[in-house]
């Protein structure tokens, strides 16, 4: 949703941070009152746990990188893969069968 507007309301409890989209679509932020939240800060603050949340919803967000840090790691990763054809090594293992004589 592109963002057409921002409207900034306090309230008693702090304040409201409305983000607007086209149509009739907003996101709304409500924040705290604190001692260092003014109308001036209440947009960065908002739109950063906005940026949090998301972050936090999506985990590590291909859309936030740089395509050259997504290059680099697509890189690696074929590296550690390669080649992929190499066969699965078997491992085997022995387990000592109890004696039956032992104890007797």
């Amino acid at each position: 949703m592109p963002l057409s507007d921002i409207m900034v309301y306090q309230t008693d409890e702090g304040f409201v941070v409305e983000f607007g989209g086209e149509g009739e679509d907003r996101i709304a932020v409500t924040l705290r009152e604190a001692p260092e939240l003014t109308n001036d800060n209440a947009i960065a603050k908002a739109k950063a746990i906005l940026s949090s949340a998301l972050e936090t919803v999506h985990g590590d967000s291909v859309r936030g990188k740089d395509a050259a840090l997504l290059e680099e790691e697509l890189n690696e990763g074929l590296e550690d893969s390669f080649p992929a054809s190499d066969p699965v090594s078997v491992t085997v293992s022995s387990i000592p069968m109890r004696d039956p004589n032992a104890g007797h």
